[in-house]
């Protein structure tokens, strides 16, 4: 089998096992990435162990498009690609030996989320709730919804009137690998959801675009950049900067990884370890400011 051929096949089984758009995306272009250093539509069973190790030491795997040494949580994330895509072919019956059963991952410390201060929050939000437009309610609530909730862009888009359950104080969500989960309402989110739902049909989108379809995750991030100019926010700051900033806000009022585990939707605790970074940060910082006060 050809490698386009067999690399349109994972594809498929992407799709089939409810792969997030995103998470295909970089997946082929990791996979494309090998196909481009092997210059030629190579059969599959061609590619060995040493084959692989070669291309994950050349310049096409190691550097970016710009000739950067790709940061080692990348090169781990593109390892992982060639290890679900060479899984699946050997599954499959397409390969009898996986070539991918000697790459490890590389050991690396990972940095802590980026997170939005209690004062940047406050300060988006009423920055969005001086406009008194459609558009600016909506992205208001959108918003507060993505920090009350840590819900992912992927499930906030696909929301639909119906998800909502107002009475139980709960939100329908999909999650990744499109598992179903409740989430919690608090009472700010219940009653800005109670304004924006009456009259509407069950089946229609939760929210809309100016066209009055759908919106899509394109959009949440083009609104979130503009209303972070608005407030002067000039730090980097993604849509998921706001489900960082959710997590790390729980777990300072908890302290119980569980708890944001359950909240997130994360199939291992591992996963979410990273929200204690942050409080690790602010102990080291507490501790050497205790050190120049005495």
């Amino acid at each position: 089998m050809k490698l386009s051929t067999a690399i349109r096949r994972f594809d498929t089984q992407m799709r089939a096992d409810g792969k997030s758009p995103h998470t295909r995306e970089v997946y082929l272009r990791d996979l494309r990435l090998l196909a481009k250093w092997l210059r030629r539509d190579a059969n599959i069973s061609t590619i060995t162990p040493n084959r692989l190790a070669r291309f994950l030491t050349s310049r096409t795997f190691t550097h970016t498009a710009r000739g950067k040494h790709k940061a080692v949580v990348s090169i781990n994330r593109s390892k992982s690609a060639l290890r679900s895509f060479f899984r699946f072919l050997t599954d499959s019956g397409c390969l009898k030996n996986n070539p991918t059963r000697l790459i490890r991952s590389a050991p690396c410390t990972q940095k802590p989320p980026t997170i939005l201060t209690r004062r940047e929050v406050k300060h988006l939000l009423s920055t969005i709730a001086k406009h008194k437009t459609a558009i600016a309610k909506r992205d208001h609530l959108m918003f507060s919804l993505l920090l009350g909730t840590g819900i992912r862009l992927g499930s906030l888009v696909g929301l639909s009137v119906g998800d909502v359950d107002l009475s139980g104080g709960t939100l329908r969500v999909n999650g990744k690998r499109n598992v179903e989960q409740l989430v919690f309402l608090n009472r700010g989110l219940k009653r800005g959801l109670k304004t924006h739902v009456v009259g509407r049909n069950a089946e229609g989108p939760l929210f809309l675009s100016v066209s009055g379809n759908r919106i899509g995750p394109r959009q949440v991030e083009f609104r979130l950049k503009h209303w972070l100019k608005q407030a002067g926010i000039t730090r980097r700051c993604t849509v998921h900067t706001l489900r960082h900033t959710f997590a790390s806000r729980l777990y300072e009022k908890t302290g119980n990884l569980r708890l944001i585990q359950r909240a997130l939707g994360h199939r291992r605790v591992a996963t979410t370890e990273i929200y204690t970074r942050v409080t690790d940060g602010k102990l080291k910082r507490a501790i050497r400011n205790l050190g120049q006060s005495g």
